[in-house]
């Protein structure tokens, strides 16, 4: 009779199963200012590594716009027109011209 507690389970496991690791594989989302979702699916650790620094300038730029939007006042989810110019020239002036471009309509 064969004691089930102390046979061995793994005698025909072979040794290098053991140390089997899965692919690298890691998804990062990130949610700019303007709601949209950016997801970079990443496979080395190389590949993980840009995807930060490119969502590092993303969350930089991010922080740029809301620091200058918040000194506007916002009517009714939109800037008043008074206000526009002001906007493009402070945008403008961080760099982030492109950016007016999408929120004064």
């Amino acid at each position: 009779m064969i004691d089930m507690y102390n046979e061995n389970t793994f005698k025909n496991f072979s040794a290098s199963k053991m140390s089997y690791n899965p692919k690298f594989s890691v998804s990062v989302e990130y949610t700019d200012w303007m709601g949209k979702t950016h997801r970079i699916e990443c496979k080395t650790r190389k590949a993980l590594n840009e995807a930060r620094a490119f969502l590092s300038m993303f969350k930089s730029e991010s922080a740029k716009i809301s620091s200058i939007l918040n000194e506007y006042p916002v009517k009714l989810g939109k800037f008043p027109k008074k206000y526009h110019s002001e906007i493009k020239s402070d945008l403008t002036a961080a760099g982030l011209g492109m950016a007016s471009k999408y929120l004064l309509k």
